[in-house]
């Protein structure tokens, strides 16, 4: 998710369609236009814009496979490039 406005140990941040105020108290320091890995109303770490949109690809890929489909590649670019 990315960091919207940062309110003392809190935050609020956006991703994936929605809104969430995350307890912040686990990290350093967090800014407006930072990207967290956030778990259970909890904000686990900071991480690279890139990195969250690998994650956020990834979330798609396991929507799509919840949906029923079977070619998962394009969600999964990083596995699909390795296999032989």
């Amino acid at each position: 998710m990315q960091v919207v406005e940062v309110e003392g140990p809190f935050a609020w941040c956006e991703g994936r369609g929605r809104r969430e105020r995350l307890n912040t108290i686990l990290l350093e320091h967090v800014s407006p236009g930072d990207w967290v890995y956030a778990v259970l109303g909890q904000a686990r770490e900071i991480m690279t814009a890139e990195r969250a949109a690998e994650i956020d690809l990834a979330l798609d890929g396991v929507a799509a496979a919840m949906r029923g489909e079977t070619n998962l590649a394009a969600y999964f670019p990083d596995i699909s490039a390795s296999r032989p």
